[in-house]
């Protein structure tokens, strides 16, 4: 009797144990562990909003450690990023999906999610009043470096005398670095035109972003949070905003005399033509700071697109049209 009651207590106690676990440590937990993976899925809203739901993994098990839902998020081209610490999205609130013009209390922000599922606002975005006027000027779009240090905002617009790219640092949201267009322009006019954001660097010292008119990719600009200095890199002729950087290494892919059209009559004219004097496509990569350039690979197909992407440093995947996909090493 004595030793059924000591194994109740036992399992009394384990049990107790797994319930302290989970409401005292995990449901405060902060910060993803070693042995743990996140990941999301979205839920499909009216016009730009989407809801999201994040389950938290064991990584060996695959086993759902836990999961949360976050919703009316920004659905746009980069949604969320999923960090060690945090959880980042744009929130619209007060939004009406078929209104063109949004009435007054609409606003964009910024949310830092915990993983415990705690979200926060971490700064406007855009906001509009009741007389009118709206408070913030940043685009709906932002980068968090690896390290949670800083946030990438995009001030303004393309035209505007205050369009300038600022980086913020994440605990006082304090500008640590401005770089307006109007700088752009003064050392390399060819590259004033409309930033679109690429990434951080691994090691969160570098940030990276391009300018385009259209589907043609003018250049690239790269700042260094170390010494708060920048680059500013003309893209090669033919760079178009399908072809695809490598950050880490300063590389370009470049499909030489390719164009993109966007329909489809003279799209399948110009290939004609191209078949007839048999020209095919190429596929080189071009080292932005050494202008050293490198034949990848070459097809008969006209206009072809290699649909090309770094899957790591020195390596870049590419699809021949066949479907088969090839792997190019850099061994520079």
């Amino acid at each position: 009797m004595k030793k059924k009651f000591v194994i109740i207590l036992i399992l009394i106690l384990l049990i107790l144990t797994a319930i302290v676990y989970y409401f005292f440590y995990y449901n405060s937990k902060r910060c993803l562990d070693e042995n743990e993976k996140v990941s999301y899925k979205g839920e499909e809203k009216e016009n730009t909003l989407v809801d999201i739901t994040v389950f938290i993994n064991d990584k060996i098990t695959e086993k759902e450690l836990s999961s949360f839902k976050i919703s009316d998020v920004y659905k746009n081209y980069h949604p969320i990023e999923l960090h060690t610490c945090g959880i980042y999205v744009i929130k619209f609130f007060n939004y009406t999906p078929k209104k063109s013009k949004q009435e007054s209390g609409f606003r964009a922000e910024i949310w830092k999610y915990q993983y415990n599922g705690q979200g926060n606002n971490l700064l406007l975005l855009w906001k509009k009043n009741k007389d009118g006027s709206t408070t913030g000027d940043f685009s709906p779009d932002f980068r968090v470096d690896p390290n949670e240090h800083y946030v990438v905002l995009l001030k303004g617009y393309f035209g505007s005398s205050d369009y300038a790219i600022i980086i913020k640092d994440l605990k006082t949201l304090k500008d640590v670095f401005s770089l307006p267009m109007t700088e752009i322009e003064k050392q390399k006019p060819e590259l004033a035109q409309d930033i679109v954001f690429e990434n951080w660097t691994k090691d969160s010292r570098y940030f990276w972003a391009n300018t385009h008119a259209g589907a043609n990719t003018l250049g690239f600009i790269r700042i260094d949070t170390q010494t708060w200095k920048f680059d500013l890199l003309s893209a090669p002729a033919d760079v178009l905003g399908g072809d695809a950087l490598n950050i880490e290494n300063g590389y370009i892919t470049i499909h030489p005399g390719n164009v993109w059209y966007g329909i489809d009559e003279p799209t399948n004219e110009e290939i004609a033509r191209r078949k007839k004097q048999g020209i095919g496509t190429e596929l080189y990569v071009e080292n932005l700071f050494s202008g050293k350039r490198y034949l990848v690979d070459k097809t008969d197909e006209p206009l072809w697109y290699f649909k090309p992407q770094w899957i790591s440093d020195t390596e870049l995947q590419y699809e021949m049209p066949n479907g088969e996909k090839r792997i190019y090493k850099i061994e520079e």
